[in-house]
C-alpha cells in the first residue's frame, strides 16, 4: 500500500502497487473491492468499502500476504 486517501464516506481509496493483480487476488478470495486504477485521477487505486471488523481483518491479512 502506497497511500490511503482521507475519506468521510464508508469507503477508502487506496493507492497500491499492482492494483490489477491485487484486485484479482482479493476477488478470488471472496473479498469484494472496486478497481479504480483506470479512472482519471485514481490511477493505481482500489476502492475498499469499510466492512465488519471480521471483513476488515480478512482484507488486511490478504493484502499483507500479497505484499510479502
Amino acid at each position: 500500500v502506497q497511500s490511503v486517501f482521507p475519506s468521510d464516506a464508508n469507503f477508502l481509496l487506496v493507492k497500491i502497487n499492482e492494483p490489477e493483480k491485487v484486485y484479482d487476488e482479493l476477488v478470488e478470495k471472496g473479498i469484494i473491492v472496486r478497481d479504480r486504477s483506470r479512472v482519471e485521477l485514481c490511477e493505481g487505486c482500489l476502492r475498499i468499502t469499510v466492512g465488519t471488523p471480521g471483513e476488515n481483518d480478512a482484507l488486511i491479512q490478504a493484502i499483507r500476504k500479497l505484499e510479502g
